[in-house]
Protein backbone atom coordinates (compact mmCIF):
# COMPACT_ATOMS: atom_id res chain seq x y z
CA UNK A 1 0.00 0.00 0.00
CA UNK A 2 2.73 2.29 0.74
CA UNK A 3 3.91 1.84 -3.36
CA UNK A 4 0.34 3.12 -3.95
CA UNK A 5 0.86 7.16 -4.58
CA UNK A 6 4.21 6.66 -5.97
CA UNK A 7 2.64 4.29 -9.10
CA UNK A 8 -0.35 6.28 -9.25
CA UNK A 9 1.82 9.77 -9.15
CA UNK A 10 3.96 7.57 -12.13
CA UNK A 11 1.01 6.52 -14.10
CA UNK A 12 -0.61 10.91 -13.71
CA UNK A 13 2.42 11.95 -14.99
CA UNK A 14 2.46 9.32 -18.32
CA UNK A 15 -1.07 10.52 -18.85
CA UNK A 16 -0.44 13.69 -18.99
CA UNK A 17 3.01 13.00 -20.95
CA UNK A 18 0.20 11.47 -23.71
CA UNK A 19 -1.48 14.32 -23.48
CA UNK A 20 0.86 17.05 -24.08
CA UNK A 21 2.08 14.90 -27.25
CA UNK A 22 -1.26 14.64 -28.99
CA UNK A 23 -1.67 18.70 -28.51
CA UNK A 24 1.57 19.01 -29.94
CA UNK A 25 1.11 16.76 -32.95
CA UNK A 26 -2.60 18.49 -32.89
CA UNK A 27 -1.06 21.83 -33.53
CA UNK A 28 1.31 20.67 -36.14
CA UNK A 29 -1.04 19.20 -37.88
CA UNK A 30 -3.21 22.61 -37.56
CA UNK A 31 -0.41 24.47 -38.51
CA UNK A 32 0.54 22.54 -41.69
CA UNK A 33 -3.24 22.32 -42.68
CA UNK A 34 -3.29 26.26 -42.68
CA UNK A 35 -0.13 26.01 -44.40
CA UNK A 36 -1.47 24.06 -47.20
CA UNK A 37 -5.09 25.68 -47.28
CA UNK A 38 -3.13 28.73 -48.15
CA UNK A 39 -0.84 27.61 -51.02
CA UNK A 40 -2.70 26.97 -54.20
CA UNK A 41 -0.03 25.70 -56.25
CA UNK A 42 -0.85 23.18 -59.42
CA UNK A 43 1.80 21.48 -60.93
CA UNK A 44 0.90 20.87 -64.63
CA UNK A 45 2.54 19.95 -67.60
CA UNK A 46 2.52 18.24 -71.59
CA UNK A 47 4.27 15.83 -73.18
CA UNK A 48 3.95 15.47 -76.81
CA UNK A 49 6.39 13.57 -79.07
CA UNK A 50 5.45 12.06 -82.97
CA UNK A 51 7.57 10.37 -85.40
CA UNK A 52 8.04 12.76 -88.75
CA UNK A 53 8.21 11.63 -91.94
CA UNK A 54 10.12 14.87 -93.77
CA UNK A 55 10.28 14.90 -97.16
CA UNK A 56 11.55 18.23 -99.02
CA UNK A 57 12.39 19.50 -102.85
CA UNK A 58 13.82 21.96 -104.45
CA UNK A 59 16.69 23.43 -106.06
CA UNK A 60 20.46 22.16 -106.11
CA UNK A 61 21.36 24.86 -103.45
CA UNK A 62 18.95 24.20 -101.28
CA UNK A 63 20.73 24.47 -97.62
CA UNK A 64 21.75 20.78 -96.25
CA UNK A 65 20.36 19.58 -100.09
CA UNK A 66 17.13 19.34 -99.42
CA UNK A 67 16.91 15.49 -98.47
CA UNK A 68 14.06 13.84 -97.10
CA UNK A 69 14.52 12.08 -93.34
CA UNK A 70 12.83 10.84 -90.39
CA UNK A 71 13.06 12.13 -87.03
CA UNK A 72 11.36 12.25 -83.44
CA UNK A 73 10.11 15.78 -82.48
CA UNK A 74 9.36 17.13 -79.16
CA UNK A 75 6.20 19.18 -79.53
CA UNK A 76 5.64 21.80 -77.33
CA UNK A 77 6.12 19.75 -74.46
CA UNK A 78 6.68 21.58 -71.08
CA UNK A 79 6.75 21.69 -67.14
CA UNK A 80 5.07 24.37 -65.08
CA UNK A 81 3.89 25.75 -61.83
CA UNK A 82 1.35 27.76 -61.25
CA UNK A 83 -0.64 29.32 -58.05
CA UNK A 84 -2.29 32.16 -56.38
CA UNK A 85 -2.35 33.29 -53.32
CA UNK A 86 -6.13 35.51 -52.02
CA UNK A 87 -5.08 38.85 -50.57
CA UNK A 88 -8.64 40.44 -49.39
CA UNK A 89 -10.74 42.53 -50.76
CA UNK A 90 -11.75 40.70 -53.69
CA UNK A 91 -7.99 40.80 -54.51
CA UNK A 92 -5.06 38.04 -55.57
CA UNK A 93 -1.36 37.26 -56.67
CA UNK A 94 -0.96 35.29 -58.88
CA UNK A 95 2.36 33.12 -60.53
CA UNK A 96 3.76 30.86 -62.96
CA UNK A 97 6.84 29.55 -63.94
CA UNK A 98 6.90 27.35 -67.13
CA UNK A 99 9.80 25.35 -68.89
CA UNK A 100 10.14 24.11 -72.01
CA UNK A 101 10.70 20.19 -71.63
CA UNK A 102 13.07 18.50 -74.68
CA UNK A 103 11.86 14.80 -74.84
CA UNK A 104 13.57 13.87 -78.14
CA UNK A 105 17.23 14.87 -77.31
CA UNK A 106 17.39 16.03 -73.99
CA UNK A 107 17.98 19.73 -75.26
CA UNK A 108 21.95 18.75 -75.87
CA UNK A 109 22.35 16.95 -72.49
CA UNK A 110 19.75 18.57 -69.98
CA UNK A 111 16.09 17.27 -69.89
CA UNK A 112 14.91 21.28 -69.87
CA UNK A 113 14.80 23.50 -72.73
CA UNK A 114 14.07 27.08 -72.98
CA UNK A 115 11.84 28.90 -70.95
CA UNK A 116 8.11 29.23 -71.63
CA UNK A 117 5.40 31.92 -70.38
CA UNK A 118 6.49 32.48 -66.86
CA UNK A 119 5.18 35.73 -65.09
CA UNK A 120 3.96 37.16 -62.11
CA UNK A 121 0.87 39.42 -60.63
CA UNK A 122 -1.74 41.05 -59.13
CA UNK A 123 -5.55 40.74 -60.12
CA UNK A 124 -9.08 42.56 -58.57
CA UNK A 125 -12.22 43.36 -60.13
CA UNK A 126 -10.55 46.48 -61.61
CA UNK A 127 -8.73 43.44 -64.19
CA UNK A 128 -5.03 41.83 -63.66
CA UNK A 129 -1.23 42.93 -64.29
CA UNK A 130 1.78 40.90 -64.97
CA UNK A 131 5.49 40.79 -65.43
CA UNK A 132 7.55 38.28 -66.73
CA UNK A 133 8.20 36.62 -70.22
CA UNK A 134 4.80 35.87 -71.32
CA UNK A 135 3.33 35.83 -75.67
CA UNK A 136 1.27 39.02 -76.26
CA UNK A 137 -2.63 39.71 -78.41
CA UNK A 138 -0.46 38.44 -81.86
CA UNK A 139 0.64 35.26 -80.69
CA UNK A 140 -2.26 33.98 -78.71
CA UNK A 141 -4.75 35.24 -81.17
CA UNK A 142 -3.01 32.98 -83.86
CA UNK A 143 -3.09 30.02 -81.53
CA UNK A 144 -6.18 30.24 -80.39
CA UNK A 145 -7.45 30.00 -84.13
CA UNK A 146 -4.85 27.33 -85.12
CA UNK A 147 -6.93 23.51 -85.64
CA UNK A 148 -3.78 21.44 -84.30
CA UNK A 149 -3.64 20.25 -80.36
CA UNK A 150 -1.99 22.75 -78.65
CA UNK A 151 -0.86 24.54 -81.86
CA UNK A 152 2.38 23.07 -82.28
CA UNK A 153 4.23 20.50 -84.43
CA UNK A 154 4.60 20.57 -88.44
CA UNK A 155 0.93 21.84 -88.46
CA UNK A 156 0.77 24.84 -86.58
CA UNK A 157 -0.54 28.32 -88.58
CA UNK A 158 2.53 29.78 -87.49
CA UNK A 159 5.04 28.92 -90.55
CA UNK A 160 3.19 31.58 -92.56
CA UNK A 161 2.49 34.23 -90.23
CA UNK A 162 4.66 37.35 -88.99
CA UNK A 163 7.64 36.03 -91.82
CA UNK A 164 7.30 39.04 -94.10
CA UNK A 165 8.96 36.56 -96.74
CA UNK A 166 11.32 34.73 -94.29
CA UNK A 167 12.74 37.74 -93.65
CA UNK A 168 12.68 36.98 -89.65
CA UNK A 169 9.63 36.84 -87.15
CA UNK A 170 8.90 38.59 -83.89
CA UNK A 171 5.39 39.16 -82.99
CA UNK A 172 5.11 35.15 -82.95
CA UNK A 173 7.67 34.64 -79.96
CA UNK A 174 7.38 35.32 -76.37
CA UNK A 175 8.48 39.02 -75.31
CA UNK A 176 10.80 39.17 -72.69
CA UNK A 177 11.02 42.49 -70.28
CA UNK A 178 6.90 42.69 -70.67
CA UNK A 179 4.34 44.11 -68.42
CA UNK A 180 0.55 43.75 -69.03
CA UNK A 181 -2.77 45.12 -67.91
CA UNK A 182 -5.12 42.14 -68.75
CA UNK A 183 -9.13 44.18 -67.94
CA UNK A 184 -12.10 42.34 -66.74
CA UNK A 185 -14.33 40.25 -68.99
CA UNK A 186 -17.37 42.60 -69.78
CA UNK A 187 -20.25 40.23 -71.44
CA UNK A 188 -17.23 38.49 -73.07
CA UNK A 189 -14.90 41.21 -74.36
CA UNK A 190 -11.60 41.61 -72.56
CA UNK A 191 -8.83 44.14 -73.32
CA UNK A 192 -5.03 43.40 -73.30
CA UNK A 193 -2.55 46.24 -73.52
CA UNK A 194 1.47 44.93 -73.53
CA UNK A 195 4.27 46.74 -73.00
CA UNK A 196 8.36 45.49 -74.12
CA UNK A 197 10.30 47.35 -72.38
CA UNK A 198 13.98 49.23 -73.91
CA UNK A 199 16.21 47.25 -71.35
CA UNK A 200 18.78 47.67 -74.32
CA UNK A 201 18.89 50.95 -75.25
CA UNK A 202 22.38 52.54 -75.81
CA UNK A 203 22.31 56.32 -75.43
CA UNK A 204 25.99 56.58 -76.47
CA UNK A 205 26.95 56.58 -81.09
CA UNK A 206 25.68 54.57 -82.27
CA UNK A 207 22.19 54.44 -80.69
CA UNK A 208 19.73 51.66 -80.10
CA UNK A 209 16.78 51.67 -78.43
CA UNK A 210 14.33 48.93 -78.97
CA UNK A 211 10.69 48.46 -77.24
CA UNK A 212 6.72 46.93 -78.58
CA UNK A 213 3.72 47.58 -77.25
CA UNK A 214 0.61 45.71 -78.38
CA UNK A 215 -2.80 45.68 -77.54
CA UNK A 216 -5.78 42.85 -78.46
CA UNK A 217 -9.33 42.90 -78.13
CA UNK A 218 -11.53 39.93 -77.83
CA UNK A 219 -14.77 38.91 -77.23
CA UNK A 220 -15.71 35.02 -76.77
CA UNK A 221 -19.37 34.46 -75.57
CA UNK A 222 -21.01 31.20 -76.56
CA UNK A 223 -20.14 29.72 -79.61
CA UNK A 224 -18.75 33.14 -81.49
CA UNK A 225 -14.88 34.02 -80.65
CA UNK A 226 -13.83 37.21 -82.37
CA UNK A 227 -10.50 38.53 -81.93
CA UNK A 228 -8.45 41.86 -82.82
CA UNK A 229 -4.59 42.17 -82.43
CA UNK A 230 -1.86 45.44 -83.14
CA UNK A 231 1.43 45.18 -82.19
CA UNK A 232 4.43 47.98 -83.25
CA UNK A 233 7.88 47.48 -82.59
CA UNK A 234 9.91 50.01 -82.68
CA UNK A 235 13.88 49.30 -82.75
CA UNK A 236 15.48 52.67 -83.45
CA UNK A 237 18.79 50.86 -84.31
CA UNK A 238 21.89 52.97 -85.59
CA UNK A 239 24.56 50.91 -88.05
CA UNK A 240 27.13 48.94 -86.28
CA UNK A 241 25.53 48.64 -82.73
CA UNK A 242 26.64 46.25 -80.27
CA UNK A 243 23.69 44.49 -77.92
CA UNK A 244 24.22 45.42 -75.06
CA UNK A 245 22.41 42.18 -73.74
CA UNK A 246 24.00 39.48 -76.78
CA UNK A 247 27.37 41.88 -77.28
CA UNK A 248 26.47 40.85 -80.36
CA UNK A 249 26.58 43.34 -83.65
CA UNK A 250 22.95 44.32 -83.45
CA UNK A 251 20.76 43.12 -85.97
CA UNK A 252 17.39 44.19 -86.99
CA UNK A 253 14.49 41.69 -87.23
CA UNK A 254 13.21 42.01 -91.13
CA UNK A 255 16.50 42.97 -92.49
CA UNK A 256 15.85 46.32 -93.69
CA UNK A 257 18.63 48.13 -92.20
CA UNK A 258 18.56 51.12 -90.15
CA UNK A 259 16.06 52.89 -88.02
CA UNK A 260 13.85 49.58 -88.67
CA UNK A 261 10.03 49.63 -87.19
CA UNK A 262 7.62 47.16 -87.50
CA UNK A 263 4.36 46.87 -87.13
CA UNK A 264 2.01 43.28 -87.20
CA UNK A 265 -1.96 43.30 -87.15
CA UNK A 266 -4.25 40.43 -86.85
CA UNK A 267 -7.80 39.75 -86.93
CA UNK A 268 -9.74 36.52 -86.80
CA UNK A 269 -12.43 34.51 -85.75
CA UNK A 270 -14.46 30.96 -85.07
CA UNK A 271 -17.71 29.80 -85.12
CA UNK A 272 -18.63 26.62 -82.98
CA UNK A 273 -21.57 24.50 -84.31
CA UNK A 274 -22.46 21.29 -82.63
CA UNK A 275 -19.68 18.78 -83.02
CA UNK A 276 -18.16 21.06 -86.05
CA UNK A 277 -15.97 24.52 -85.76
CA UNK A 278 -15.11 26.97 -88.58
CA UNK A 279 -11.87 29.65 -88.17
CA UNK A 280 -10.78 32.41 -90.12
CA UNK A 281 -7.67 34.43 -90.05
CA UNK A 282 -6.31 37.83 -92.04
CA UNK A 283 -3.08 39.31 -91.03
CA UNK A 284 -0.72 42.13 -92.17
CA UNK A 285 3.25 42.53 -91.48
CA UNK A 286 4.89 45.56 -92.23
CA UNK A 287 7.86 46.49 -92.07
CA UNK A 288 10.34 49.94 -92.71
CA UNK A 289 13.95 51.23 -92.54
CA UNK A 290 16.51 52.80 -93.88
CA UNK A 291 17.09 49.90 -97.00
CA UNK A 292 13.17 50.43 -97.77
CA UNK A 293 9.91 49.08 -96.90
CA UNK A 294 8.14 46.02 -96.85
CA UNK A 295 4.41 44.64 -96.50
CA UNK A 296 2.60 41.28 -96.77
CA UNK A 297 -0.64 40.17 -96.06
CA UNK A 298 -1.55 36.39 -94.83
CA UNK A 299 -4.72 34.93 -94.61
CA UNK A 300 -6.22 31.24 -93.43
CA UNK A 301 -9.32 29.34 -93.42
CA UNK A 302 -9.26 26.33 -90.89
CA UNK A 303 -12.01 23.85 -89.52
CA UNK A 304 -12.67 20.60 -87.07
CA UNK A 305 -15.28 18.36 -87.09
CA UNK A 306 -16.48 15.21 -84.67
CA UNK A 307 -16.54 12.39 -86.59
CA UNK A 308 -17.02 10.15 -83.79
CA UNK A 309 -17.49 10.77 -79.59
CA UNK A 310 -13.44 10.58 -79.20
CA UNK A 311 -12.29 11.40 -82.89
CA UNK A 312 -11.79 14.65 -84.56
CA UNK A 313 -11.00 15.39 -88.31
CA UNK A 314 -8.89 19.02 -88.81
CA UNK A 315 -8.33 21.33 -92.09
CA UNK A 316 -6.49 24.34 -92.48
CA UNK A 317 -5.32 26.38 -95.68
CA UNK A 318 -2.69 29.27 -95.57
CA UNK A 319 -1.60 31.90 -97.94
CA UNK A 320 0.65 34.24 -97.92
CA UNK A 321 0.75 36.85 -100.84
CA UNK A 322 3.30 38.35 -102.62
CA UNK A 323 5.03 41.34 -101.12
CA UNK A 324 4.50 44.28 -101.58
CA UNK A 325 6.50 47.97 -101.00
CA UNK A 326 9.77 49.03 -102.21
CA UNK A 327 13.17 47.22 -101.37
CA UNK A 328 15.28 49.36 -103.94
CA UNK A 329 13.35 48.25 -107.25
CA UNK A 330 13.29 45.14 -106.95
CA UNK A 331 10.82 42.72 -108.06
CA UNK A 332 8.65 41.27 -105.60
CA UNK A 333 6.50 39.14 -107.34
CA UNK A 334 6.54 35.20 -106.62
CA UNK A 335 7.82 36.20 -102.73
CA UNK A 336 4.57 34.00 -101.04
CA UNK A 337 3.66 30.75 -99.97
CA UNK A 338 0.66 28.33 -99.79
CA UNK A 339 0.40 25.95 -96.84
CA UNK A 340 -2.22 23.43 -96.04
CA UNK A 341 -2.94 20.67 -93.10
CA UNK A 342 -5.00 17.46 -93.08
CA UNK A 343 -4.82 15.73 -89.50
CA UNK A 344 -7.03 13.52 -87.04
CA UNK A 345 -6.64 13.56 -83.63
CA UNK A 346 -8.48 10.34 -81.63
CA UNK A 347 -8.83 11.03 -77.49
CA UNK A 348 -7.91 8.01 -75.95
CA UNK A 349 -8.91 10.16 -72.18
CA UNK A 350 -9.56 13.55 -71.04
CA UNK A 351 -5.65 14.04 -71.05
CA UNK A 352 -4.39 11.45 -73.57
CA UNK A 353 -4.33 12.12 -77.51
CA UNK A 354 -3.31 9.81 -80.45
CA UNK A 355 -2.79 12.48 -83.34
CA UNK A 356 -1.85 11.92 -87.32
CA UNK A 357 -1.44 15.31 -88.87
CA UNK A 358 -0.01 15.90 -92.46
CA UNK A 359 1.53 19.22 -93.48
CA UNK A 360 2.75 20.64 -96.92
CA UNK A 361 4.43 24.06 -97.55
CA UNK A 362 5.39 25.68 -101.17
CA UNK A 363 7.02 28.67 -101.38
CA UNK A 364 6.51 30.37 -104.45
CA UNK A 365 9.77 30.36 -107.09
CA UNK A 366 11.67 34.18 -105.78
CA UNK A 367 10.94 33.44 -101.97
CA UNK A 368 14.42 34.25 -101.14
CA UNK A 369 15.44 36.01 -103.68
CA UNK A 370 15.02 39.38 -102.70
CA UNK A 371 17.72 40.38 -100.66
CA UNK A 372 17.97 39.40 -96.60
CA UNK A 373 14.65 37.05 -97.67
CA UNK A 374 15.04 33.63 -96.67
CA UNK A 375 11.72 31.66 -97.48
CA UNK A 376 8.97 29.87 -95.43
CA UNK A 377 9.51 26.56 -93.20
CA UNK A 378 7.12 24.40 -90.96
CA UNK A 379 6.41 26.49 -87.19
CA UNK A 380 7.71 24.82 -84.15
CA UNK A 381 8.38 21.53 -86.44
CA UNK A 382 10.89 23.65 -89.06
CA UNK A 383 13.48 21.73 -90.52
CA UNK A 384 15.99 24.45 -91.06
CA UNK A 385 15.24 24.14 -94.91
CA UNK A 386 13.80 26.97 -96.39
CA UNK A 387 14.23 28.91 -99.96
CA UNK A 388 12.75 29.87 -103.97
CA UNK A 389 10.46 26.78 -104.92
CA UNK A 390 11.24 25.02 -101.80
CA UNK A 391 8.54 22.59 -101.31
CA UNK A 392 8.22 20.51 -97.47
CA UNK A 393 5.95 17.96 -96.58
CA UNK A 394 5.44 16.44 -93.19
CA UNK A 395 3.20 13.60 -91.58
CA UNK A 396 3.68 13.46 -88.03
CA UNK A 397 1.86 10.37 -86.20
CA UNK A 398 2.70 10.59 -82.22
CA UNK A 399 0.96 11.10 -78.76
CA UNK A 400 -0.57 14.07 -76.72
CA UNK A 401 -0.45 13.71 -72.98
CA UNK A 402 -1.53 16.75 -70.40
CA UNK A 403 -1.03 16.06 -66.75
Amino acid sequence: MKHLPVAFSNFQGFTMQKKLIALAIGSLAGISGAAFAQSNVTVYGLADATFDFISTSGPTGTTRGAPDYNRVQSNGSRLGFKGTESLGNGMSAFFQYETAVSLDNGAGGSLFASARDSFVGIKSEFGAVKLGYFSGPNRELAGKLDVVIHSDGVGENSALLGKLGGRGKYFDDRYANSIAYISPNFSGFEATLQYQANENKVSASPGLNTSLLELGLTYNNGPVFLGLAHGKLKEKNDPAVVDPITSAAYKPTFNLGNQEDATETRLGGMYTFGDASVRAIYTRTKANGSTGDLKQNVWGLGGTYKVTPNGKLLAQYYKANDLSGNLGGADLSKTGAKFWVLGYEHSLSKRTTLLAHYAYLKNDDRTSAVAGGKGFDFGDGKTGIAGSGVKLSGLSIGLNHTF
